[in-house]
């Protein structure tokens, strides 16, 4: 995968808003995020989220995500193809492929997600999946929860948590990821400031200690996110094995 600059990436992105947000292509929200990671090894990371109603009840999410790392930077595409059969609901089935920089590294994972308010201004989401390393036929299951919860108009937290589990003769571990993240908007405008923490970690015969990542940014939205909740979250059990070395 092309090794695209992140300001290369925002910029684009950026310059892309206002016709995202002006389409005939059923295109009814984005999203740009840019920011940065505590981590040694990390450096920035970009993503951007594009909302589409392909009927008045059904729907598909679209993920790019860039991050720089010393060691090789990862690129992902993520989507969510969904249901909303009523209000407050959405599932349906999503895709993730990643690459690395600099490594033969390839790998995705398929699985389905659903989202589900279970009382005003309080979304769950749930997701598993499969996924299979192209390079090494590393392979794994995961399942995952979170979250959201709309505190005012502007400010919105979530948690999550992600378990991978990871059975191969020469590579036996099973991976835990645990998040907590606040967004809050500037004022009216568009723009807006986050921060989240991870901490991960991993047992077994391939074990690892826990490890933190703090991460901190901007964004920008236009329009609104698939039948007014919160976006699905793109998961990626490689993310601390690639990170750490591992595999």
């Amino acid at each position: 995968m092309y090794k695209m600059p992140l300001q290369a990436a925002a910029l684009m992105f950026m310059g892309a808003l206002p016709a995202i947000a002006d389409t005939d292509l059923g295109i009814i929200g984005a999203d740009l995020r840019l920011g940065y990671s505590n981590q040694m090894i990390e450096g920035g990371f970009v993503s951007g989220t594009v909302d589409v109603a392909i009927t008045d009840h059904h729907g598909a999410q679209f993920d790019l995500q860039y991050e720089e790392r010393s060691n090789g930077g990862i690129g992902r595409l993520g989507t969510v193809i969904y249901m909303t059969p009523r209000e407050g609901q959405k599932y349906g089935l999503s895709l993730m492929l990643a690459d690395k920089n600099d490594a033969s590294s390839t790998y995705g994972q398929i699985g389905a997600a659903g989202m589900f308010e279970i009382a005003p201004d309080w979304n769950v989401e749930m997701r598993a999946g499969i996924g299979l390393s192209a390079d090494n036929d590393l392979d794994w299951i995961s399942a995952g929860g979170g979250l959201h919860w709309q505190a005012t108009k502007q400010t919105q937290f979530y948690g999550h948590y992600d378990i991978a589990s990871f059975d191969e003769q020469t590579f036996n571990a099973t991976a835990h990821e645990v998040t907590f993240g606040v967004q809050t908007r500037l004022g009216d405008s568009p723009a807006a400031l986050f921060a989240k923490a991870s901490r991960d970690w991993m047992n077994g015969r391939n074990g690892a200690d826990a490890d933190t990542t703090i991460r901190v940014g901007v964004s920008v939205s236009l329009g609104r996110t698939g039948n007014n909740q919160p976006s699905f979250r793109v998961s990626d059990p490689m993310r601390q094995i690639l990170r750490r070395g591992l595999y």
